[in-house]
């Protein structure tokens, strides 16, 4: 079926399967069902799978998981790297590649900023302590924190378990700004890398107060929007933040 032909946009989504369990098929899909998209899980297949899948989809969404593999950024491993997954790297640096030449509009969050920003040329802390102006940035090393929200929300439980959070400073104009309508709200923080040198396509529109990038888009035209923050959890604790999911299928019915 060709798309012109659909109702709902397509949103294929890149997601972390090792350490997720059941909300791999839950967390990311909702809010894009919620803003009216059609998830699916975009397939890690050779021959051609990622042109015939990217052909169904009307935008492409980049979600959390492990760490990068600091090689892929010019960088030795440091003792404070946690476990990494290789084919997804290779896979999402790829699909942001192929996302990207074809126009899609992409949202990212947490992890889905990092490999947006290494897949164009940047490069990451590879733990937020190791930048000398973050310290002392929320973070939920470990998980701990994290696994609790997962749990919350695979159950359905209207409150969202208590987990590290901060405020951020939107840039007025940007995409963000636009979907949220505020210069400054408060978002989780769960986060152990963060972004090091912005890739020269990327502009920043979002900062912590201790000058952590929270997050980026695109220069130009084109919908790209990714955060580091979970995004797919923070609508539950602000309904203001499925905005930027409306945001985002609104660009992908276009």
């Amino acid at each position: 079926m060709s798309r012109v032909s659909r109702g709902k946009p397509v949103i294929g989504l890149s997601l972390g399967l090792l350490d997720f369990g059941n909300y791999a098929g839950v967390g990311h899909q909702r809010p894009v069902a919620l803003a009216g998209g059609v998830p699916f899980v975009l397939p890690r297949l050779d021959g051609g799978t990622m042109a015939d899948a990217l052909d169904a989809c009307d935008g492409v969404l980049l979600g959390g998981g492990r760490d990068i593999e600091p090689a892929r950024y010019g960088q030795e491993p440091h003792a404070l790297l946690t476990a990494t997954d290789p084919q997804r790297d290779a896979f999402e640096l790829e699909l942001v590649e192929r996302a990207l030449e074809r126009g899609l509009p992409i949202l990212g969050m947490c992890r889905g900023i990092q490999i947006l920003n290494v897949g164009l040329g940047g490069t990451l802390y590879q733990d937020v302590t190791l930048n000398p102006e973050s310290p002392e940035h929320e973070t939920d090393r470990g998980w701990k924190r994290w696994k609790e929200v997962e749990r919350a929300s695979l159950d359905g439980e209207p409150d969202v378990p208590e987990h590290p959070r901060h405020r951020i400073a939107i840039e007025p104009g940007s995409r963000l700004h636009e979907a949220l309508g505020v210069d400054d709200v408060e978002v989780d923080s769960f986060h152990h890398q963060a972004i090091k040198d912005v890739a020269s396509e990327l502009r920043v529109v979002a900062r912590a107060p201790d000058g952590v990038v929270e997050a980026v888009e695109l220069e130009g035209d084109a919908w790209v929007l990714a955060v580091q923050w979970e995004l797919q959890e923070e609508w539950r604790v602000d309904p203001r933040f499925l905005e930027p999911f409306v945001s985002f299928v609104n660009a992908a019915a276009n």
